[in-house]
């Protein structure tokens, strides 16, 4: 299996991982409850007290990972951005109107000081 194939195959089992999170942790927590509760003979307080506590961590995990992985989303995008404006600015110092036909000819220079050491 290759590099590539092994990225894919761990970012899937990452991106799945979130099933897992609000499934496992309830019925965990809720058995170790209900072994409380055989103990203490308290049946089904901790089993039901507990049973919430791993359901509203098992959602609040999986919407903090959400929300972590929509902020990298974000600024990936406002990288791209801004490396897109920073190419339609060279575009234009060139005299180049037509930015993919920049980028096609690879004309762009990406370091201003590779371009020095060339010449």
């Amino acid at each position: 299996m290759d590099a590539s194939a092994q990225h894919d195959l761990h970012n899937a089992f990452r991106r799945s991982s979130g099933g897992f999170d609000l499934v496992l942790g309830p019925v965990l927590m809720a058995l170790i409850g209900l072994w409380i509760d055989s103990a203490a003979d308290t049946r089904p307080l901790f089993m039901l007290v507990l049973f919430a506590f791993g359901a509203i961590g098992a959602v609040l995990k999986v919407y903090y990972e959400y929300q972590r992985g929509m902020d990298a989303a974000q600024d990936e995008l406002e990288a791209i951005r801004a490396e897109t404006a920073r190419l339609k600015a060279q575009a234009a110092e060139m005299g180049t109107s037509d930015f993919t036909r920049l980028i096609d000819s690879e004309e762009v220079v990406i370091d201003p000081d590779a371009e020095e050491a060339q010449a």
